[in-house]
C-alpha cells in the first residue's frame, strides 16, 4: 500500500467520523470516571484471566490507558512499568529490552531474553518494536517464560494485541501535531461484512518528525521519524464454535537513525581497559594534538556543543521494512478447545552508522539484515472435574533463515593500511518444543487453594555460514556462501523447563501466590574460520535462569475510598550468561584483520538477581486516582567465566560488579482526574512521574564513562473526550516536561577504538491530538 492510498484511507475515516451520526456516543456519558482498566483481562497463561488473579507479576494496559499516558512506542513503557527498561541503542526498532536484569546480547544471533509477541506470534530480534496505534492491549510478563509461550525466555515477554474486529460498524481518524514538526495521521475502520460471521478491521498510520539530534557533519539530523504502517484483521466465524482471525501488518521506515554521542575516550593502552588503538603508528590520525585529527579535542568540542548536536563523518541512514501474517484458528468441542497459531515474519534492515560519534571517520559501519521467520503453535486445552482441573498441552515450532544479504563492515577512512572487509554472516535457527500445564483448584477446607504445574522440553539448533568478502560492492549471499569460501558450523542444545507453584484466593479482594520457574536460552553459532586465538568460541552454550517468586495482589475499600496494592519478590540464579564482545580489527595482533570477528557471543558469567516490584492505586473520591509503582533490583555477579583478555570487552565489569541497563531503583507515580464539563465533554487530566537510580551502560575499570546518574522525568496529558456528544476528542500532551537530559542507552564500545558513545533521551516535546470517532466507542 502506498502512502497516498494510506492517506486516502485515513481521510475517509475522518470524513465518516464527521458525517456519521453519533448514535453510540451517548454511551460514554454513562461510563465511570474512575481510572480505566480496573480489572484488565490478561493471557499470561494462554487463557483469559483477570490480572489480579494470575500467579505471575504482570503489568497490563488497555487501549484507553495507552492513550491517556501518551504511549507512542513500547519504549515509553519504561516510564510506566516496574522492572522494565526498553533501551533504544543503535536502532530504536531493535532495542535492548531488559526485565529483571535479563537482556539479549547486543550483537550476534543469540535468542532474546525477552520476546515480543504480536497477535501471539513471536517477533524476531530485528523488528521487535511494534507501532502502538490501534492496539487493544499490552501485557508485560516478568520472569522466565519457559512453558507456555512460544520461545523459551529467561527475562519475560511483551504481548501486544491489535484491536480485534467485531460486528459493529465503527472507526476513528486522528491527527497529531507536535514539536520538531511532528505530523502523525492514523485511523481505523471496522466493517461487519456478514452479520455475526465475517468482519474486517483496517488501520494505518503515517508518522513524520524532524530529528532532535542536530547533525553538523554529513547527512541529516538524527532521531527523526519517517515511517508508515498498515494493518488488516479479518475475522471469520463460519459456524458456532469455530473462529479464525488473520492479521496482516506492514511497517516501513526511512530514517537517519539514532544519534550516538561521543561520551568519553580511552586513556593510554597501558591502563586497564585502555584503548589499544592509541599506538605510535596511529598517533598522526586521531591522537595528533591539534583539532581535526585528535580524539581528545573532538571530545572537548562535543562536550561544549552538548548532546543534541553532533557531527558525523558519514551520511547515516536506517531503512527498515517489517511485515508479517498471524493466523489464529480456534475450534470448541464441548469443554475442549483446539487452537493453532501460525506466524510468518519478514525483516529487512539496511543501516549506516557513525559509531565513534565524531567527525574523524575513525569507526563507521554499514550493516544489512534480511531474515524470515516461520512459527506455529498448536494447543489443546480444556477442563475436567467440574472445572476444578484445567489443562493445556501443545507443540511449538520456529524456523528463522536468512533470505538476503546479511553482514556488516566497520571501516576507518583516516588510518592508512587498515584492512576492513565486509563480513557476511548467515545464521539459521530452529526451535521445537512439546509442553503441558495443569492447574488444580482444591475444595473443602482448602477452598481457594490452587496448584499450578507445567513442563516443557525444547530442542534448538543454530547453524550458519560466514565469509569475508573483500570487494564490498560484490556480495556473495546466503545461497552461495558455503561454495564461495564461506566457513560453516552449527551448535545444538536441548533442555527441560518448568513452572510449579501454588496460589490462594483468600477472597475476592486478596490473592497470594508462590512459584518456581526455569527459563532457558538456546546455544548458538558465532562463526568459523577465525584465527586460532579464538579457538573454542565458534559457538556458545545455553543460558539458564532458575527463579523463585512470591506475590500478593489485593484490592480494598474503606469508607468509600477504593484502593489496590500488588507486590512481588523474587530471587534468580543466572548461569552461563550470554554476552557480546567486540574484539575489533587485529585484536589477536597477528597483523591480519580478515580472520578476526567484529563481534562474538560468549558465555561470560554467573550471577544472582534479587528484587521486589510493587504497584498501587488509591481513589479517594470518584474521578480522582493516585497511583504508583516501583522496582528494586539487586543484581550481582557471582563468578566470571570469560578469559581475562575478553573481560575488558564486556559491557559488565567484575571489579564494580554492576549489571548494565539495570538501575537498582526505579519508581513512578501518577495522578488522574476526570470530570464532566456539563454537556460539553469529559475532561481527563493525567500527570505521570518517573525516577531512575544510577544506570551503568559502559562499565570498565578506572573508567566512569557510560554511567547515567539518577534522573527524573514528568509527562502530562489533558483530554477532552466526546465533545458535545459528537465523538470528537481533543488532547494536549507534554513529554519530558522539564526537558531533563539523560542517557537512555549505551552506544558502541570496544578497546580497539578509543571512543565510547551514548544514546540520549527524547527532549521535551509537546503537541495536540484531534480524534474523530464514529459508531460504537
Amino acid at each position: 500500500m502506498t502512502c497516498r492510498s494510506l492517506s486516502a484511507l485515513l481521510l475517509a475515516s475522518t470524513v465518516l467520523a464527521i458525517a456519521a451520526p453519533a448514535q453510540a456516543q451517548s454511551d460514554t456519558a454513562a461510563q465511570s470516571l474512575d481510572q480505566p482498566g480496573g480489572d484488565i483481562v490478561v493471557t499470561a497463561r494462554r487463557r483469559e484471566e483477570s490480572a489480579q488473579t494470575v500467579p505471575v507479576s504482570v503489568t497490563a494496559f488497555n487501549s484507553e490507558m495507552l492513550r491517556e499516558k501518551a504511549v507512542v512506542s513500547t519504549q515509553d513503557l519504561t516510564y510506566t512499568t516496574p522492572g522494565l527498561n526498553v533501551a533504544p541503542q543503535t536502532s530504536r526498532d531493535t532495542p535492548s529490552i531488559v526485565i529483571r536484569g535479563q537482556r539479549r546480547a547486543t550483537a550476534g544471533a543469540a535468542a532474546p531474553s525477552v520476546v515480543t509477541y504480536f497477535a501471539d506470534v513471536p517477533l524476531p530480534n530485528e523488528g521487535s518494536i511494534v507501532p502502538t496505534f490501534d492496539i487493544g492491549s499490552i501485557q508485560v510478563l516478568k520472569g522466565p517464560q519457559g512453558t507456555l509461550f512460544g520461545r523459551n525466555t529467561t527475562g519475560g515477554a511483551l504481548l501486544l494485541y491489535p484491536v480485534a474486529p467485531d460486528y459493529d460498524f465503527a472507526g476513528y481518524g486522528q491527527v497529531t501535531l507536535g514539536s520538531y514538526n511532528e505530523t502523525t495521521f492514523e485511523g481505523a475502520v471496522n466493517v461487519p461484512i456478514v452479520a455475526d460471521r465475517v468482519a474486517l478491521r483496517v488501520a494505518g498510520q503515517i508518522a513524520r518528525r524532524d530529528g532532535y539530534t542536530k547533525n553538523h557533519g554529513n547527512g541529516g539530523d538524527l532521531d527523526d521519524r519517517h515511517n508508515d504502517a498498515f494493518r488488516a484483521s479479518l475475522l471469520i466465524e463460519p459456524v458456532d464454535g469455530l473462529k479464525n482471525t488473520t492479521v496482516f501488518d506492514w511497517y516501513r521506515a526511512r530514517e537517519n537513525g539514532t544519534g550516538t554521542v561521543l561520551n568519553g575516550v580511552y586513556p593510554n593502552p597501558a591502563v586497564s581497559g585502555g584503548g589499544t588503538a592509541r599506538t605510535a603508528a596511529n598517533r598522526p590520525y586521531f591522537d595528533c594534538g591539534v583539532a581535526g585529527c585528535d580524539i581528545d579535542i573532538a571530545l572537548a568540542e562535543q562536550q561544549a556543543a552538548g548532546v543534541r548536536d553532533v557531527s558525523t563523518s558519514i551520511d547515516p541512514y536506517s531503512n527498515r521494512t517489517f511485515w508479517g501474517v498471524a493466523n489464529t484458528s480456534e475450534l470448541e468441542v464441548g469443554k475442549v478447545t483446539f487452537k493453532n497459531i501460525f506466524g510468518y515474519r519478514r525483516s529487512k534492515v539496511a543501516a549506516a552508522r557513525d559509531m565513534d560519534g565524531t567527525y574523524l571517520a575513525l569507526y563507521d559501519g554499514v550493516s544489512n539484515t534480511d531474515v524470515e521467520q516461520v512459527s506455529n503453535e498448536f494447543q489443546i486445552l480444556g477442563s475436567l472435574l467440574n472445572d476444578r482441573l484445567d489443562w493445556i498441552v501443545g507443540a511449538f515450532y520456529l524456523k528463522s533463515d536468512p533470505t538476503g544479504v546479511n553482514g556488516s563492515v566497520t571501516y576507518s577512512a583516516v588510518i592508512p593500511g587498515k584492512t576492513f572487509t565486509y563480513n557476511e554472516n548467515y545464521n539459521s535457527s530452529t526451535s521445537k518444543a512439546l509442553f503441558g500445564q495443569v492447574g488444580y483448584a482444591f475444595g473443602g477446607f482448602a477452598e481457594g487453594l490452587r496448584f499450578n504445574g507445567g513442563f516443557r522440553y525444547t530442542w534448538d539448533k543454530s547453524s550458519g555460514c560466514s565469509v569475508a568478502a573483500l570487494d564490498t560492492a560484490d556480495r556473495i549471499g546466503p545461497d552461495a556462501c558455503a561454495t564461495q569460501g564461506g566457513k560453516t558450523g552449527s551448535e545444538s542444545s536441548k533442555a527441560p523447563t518448568w513452572t510449579v507453584g501454588f496460589d490462594y484466593k483468600v477472597n475476592d479482594d486478596l490473592f497470594l501466590y508462590i512459584t518456581n520457574r526455569r527459563g532457558y536460552r538456546s546455544a548458538g553459532y558465532n562463526q568459523s574460520g577465525m584465527s586460532s586465538y579464538f579457538d573454542g568460541f565458534e559457538t556458545f552454550q545455553p543460558e539458564k535462569v532458575t527463579d523463585y517468586e512470591a506475590g500478593i495482589k489485593s484490592s480494598w475499600e474503606i469508607g468509600g475510598v477504593k484502593g489496590r496494592f500488588n507486590i512481588a519478590a523474587y530471587t534468580s540464579k543466572y548461569n552461563n550468561i550470554q554476552r557480546s564482545i567486540f574484539p575489533g580489527a587485529d585484536f589477536d595482533g597477528d597483523g591480519n584483520s580478515a580472520n578476526d570477528p567484529s563481534s562474538l557471543i560468549i558465555n561470560a558469567a554467573k550471577a544472582t538477581i534479587k528484587g521486589t516490584e510493587f504497584d498501587f492505586s488509591v481513589t479517594p473520591v470518584g474521578g480522582f486516582t493516585l497511583s504508583g509503582f516501583g522496582a528494586y533490583t539487586d543484581a550481582k555477579y557471582d563468578e566470571y567465566d570469560a578469559p581475562a583478555a575478553f573481560i575488558p570487552l564486556l559491557g559488565n565489569n567484575p571489579v564494580n560488579n554492576k549489571f548494565s541497563y539495570t538501575p537498582k531503583w526505579t519508581i513512578g507515580g501518577g495522578a488522574r482526574y476526570a470530570t464532566y464539563l456539563g454537556n460539553f465533554a469529559e475532561m481527563v487530566f493525567n500527570a505521570n512521574w518517573f525516577h531512575s537510580a544510577k544506570v551503568w551502560y559502559v562499565e570498565r575499570p578506572l573508567d566512569t564513562n557510560g554511567i547515567q546518574k539518577a534522573y527524573d522525568t514528568v509527562n502530562l496529558k489533558l483530554d477532552f473526550n466526546n465533545i458535545e456528544d459528537r465523538g470528537i476528542d481533543l488532547g494536549f500532551f507534554v513529554r519530558n516536561l522539564f526537558d531533563v537530559t539523560y542517557a537512555a542507552a549505551g552506544g558502541v564500545v570496544t578497546p580497539s577504538v578509543t571512543s565510547t558513545t551514548l544514546v540520549y533521551n527524547e527532549p521535551r516535546v509537546f503537541g495536540a491530538q484531534l480524534r474523530m470517532s464514529f459508531g460504537k466507542r
